[in-house]
């Protein structure tokens, strides 16, 4: 009996049996659905986290102090302009911008919405991966001149205008000082993304200059620095360094403290990765429950064709054939219960994928695995019943009643 035969055969048992089939694949539905499910939203999740990083600045380091040592901080400690120029000396660094925001609001046009004011120099827009929709960003001369110059995202601008097109407008903003009007000279276009949530509860960063927040808080002590390293490599020795350099400067210790994106995301991901092998591994358990599943329905298949087998044996069918049969039947039944699964996976995946905002991404390779997984466990499952099926007497076979 050739290959194709037992294709025919197997396929002709299954739909003979519909509701049994389907009783049977139902473990290797529900575990490949998981499986497949499981890895849109895991991969969704990390494309979601590292889109946010390009958007939150690749290579960017947070040197600011230990707020655990609140108590413990003075004036003192707080970095000042001796020190900014003394990092700017540090080996490594391609860009840095001190550290100075307030969350206050900004009003126009009797609409006002709440914003985070963040003080910004030229190499503010290099740091954060701020990209310009109209206008221009805050550079030096807005710094030297102390000027009254702000750069909006889309977001402020629809919001506050009702349009992106805020070039040349005013807006009020609201500090300790009472009232100050500043002109807006660029829109940064705005996502949401996964950084800007955490650490500003969704509020847009709106910039002006660093020289001007200063003036306008009346301040002359930053809490820190923000760092743009050359090579990705060196972004833990660079943090340590301008640590122990602050450290060596303001004669403390344990003051300052580093935040760096790139541990964070490891962090996020190796949380993810063991969550994943959790619910992995209860996919594995749905599988091996399909698995005998499978199994168990091949004996009531070999036993319901014991005397078909016996007629096969008798004509000279060798046990190899016999064995191909049913490991080819099982491997079929457990294929289509696979993309069945795998079907049901992706629209599980998209679903949680949308409701959780995140792309539900599933590879190629991922679904290949996953169909081959599927027939493994129908030839595994399978070889039991099908080497039973092989092994029995063609005289005792055809006495079978």
């Amino acid at each position: 009996m050739n290959f194709i035969e037992n294709i025919r055969l197997a396929f002709s048992s299954i739909m003979a049996n519909k509701m049994r089939s389907l009783l049977t694949m139902l473990g290797i539905i529900i575990g490949i659905a998981a499986v497949v499910a499981i890895s849109a939203i895991g991969n969704g999740g990390k494309y979601q986290i590292q889109q946010s990083m390009e958007q939150f600045g690749t290579n960017r380091l947070m040197v600011y102090m230990n707020w655990e040592k609140q108590n413990e901080i003075t004036s003192r400690d707080y970095i000042n302009e001796r020190d900014i120029e003394a990092i700017k000396r540090v080996e490594g660094i391609e860009a840095m911008t001190p550290l100075f925001e307030q969350w206050t609001s900004i009003r126009a046009e009797n609409r006002s919405i709440d914003i985070v004011l963040v003080g910004a120099n030229s190499d503010s827009q290099i740091i954060t991966n701020v990209e310009m929709l109209q206008g221009r960003f805050i550079n030096q001369r807005d710094i030297d001149n102390y000027s009254n110059h702000i750069v909006i995202s889309e977001k402020e601008a629809r919001e506050l205008f009702g349009t992106v097109e805020a070039i040349g407008k005013n807006v009020t903003l609201n500090t300790n000082r009472g009232s100050i009007d500043f002109n807006v000279v660029g829109i940064t276009t705005y996502e949401e993304n996964l950084f800007s949530g955490m650490m500003n509860s969704g509020r847009a960063q709106v910039y002006i200059p660093i020289s001007t927040i200063m003036r306008v808080y009346n301040q002359s002590l930053y809490y820190g620095v923000n760092l743009k390293v050359t090579n990705r490599e060196d972004m833990e020795i660079v943090g340590q360094q301008v640590v122990r350099l602050l450290e060596r400067l303001h004669n403390n210790e344990n003051m300052y403290t580093v935040f760096n994106l790139e541990e964070m995301i490891q962090t996020v991901n190796n949380v993810t990765a063991t969550i994943t092998s959790v619910l992995g591994f209860i996919a594995g358990i749905a599988l091996l429950v399909g698995g005998i599943g499978i199994m168990n329905i091949m004996l009531v298949s070999v036993s319901e064709r014991i005397r078909e087998i016996g007629i096969k044996k008798a004509i000279g069918a060798p046990k190899a054939a016999i064995l191909a049969q049913f490991l080819i039947e099982s491997s079929i039944l457990s294929l289509i219960g696979g993309i069945i699964g795998i079907i049901i996976g992706f629209l599980l995946g998209t679903v949680a994928s949308m409701a959780l905002n995140m792309p539900p991404l599933i590879s190629i390779r991922e679904v290949v695995i996953a169909t081959i997984l599927a027939m493994l466990i129908g030839i595994v499952f399978g070889v039991y019943p099908a080497n039973r099926a092989a092994k029995l007497d063609p005289i005792e076979a055809l006495r079978y009643e």
